[in-house]
């Protein structure tokens, strides 16, 4: 192929490209890749030995308060969740009987990056070194970190029931989830 065969097979998919980008946008009211609807974070749930030995530690060392408890199911599927709250921050505390104890390799939070699932969730705070002060106070356990970069700083904690979470701090404005 010559040049000038490359520049009209160029111009030729530009073209096709071009009409295939204004078909889609006059044919099809929205791509294919796209989604119509808002979604807000609403809460993560846990799975714990004890849900109100749980919303207590909560409580204690993040300050969530207790919003409700049901029981679900009956027999070996009965469950009794407890929802906690603060701000606009939830979680479902879930306590089944019979439920398996968290494996020891889950405890650790760079290990458990080795395991397809969830692996922790975060809490944005505006100082950690300040946030781990006063939990190290309360008697939580720091199972990783803190660790502190120009950028951010984040630590991981490990609840009463051994499932760890982040605190994070992003030192610069507009930067990080807010």
């Amino acid at each position: 192929m010559n040049k000038q065969t490359h520049a009209v097979a160029f111009a030729f998919l530009l073209l096709v490209g071009a009409m295939t980008m204004n078909s889609n946008s006059a044919g099809a009211a929205e791509p294919r890749n796209s989604v119509s609807f808002e979604i807000t974070h609403h809460h993560v749930g846990i799975s714990v030995p004890n849900a109100l030995e749980s919303a207590a530690w909560y409580k204690k060392m993040l300050g969530f308060e207790e919003v409700t408890r049901m029981t679900q199911g009956e027999g070996d599927k009965k469950m009794f969740i407890v929802h906690i709250k603060r701000g606009n921050c939830y979680i479902e505390l879930f306590q089944v009987a019979g439920a398996k104890p968290l494996p020891d390799y889950r405890r650790d939070p760079t290990a458990d990056l080795g395991v397809n699932g969830t692996v922790h969730f975060a809490f944005q705070v505006s100082d950690v070194p300040a946030a781990v002060k006063e939990l190290k106070a309360k008697g939580a356990e720091i199972t990783m970190g803190p660790v502190d970069t120009p950028g951010v700083a984040f630590v991981f904690i490990r609840d009463n029931a051994g499932n760890n979470f982040e605190l994070i701090q992003y030192k610069s404005k507009g930067v990080g989830p807010r």
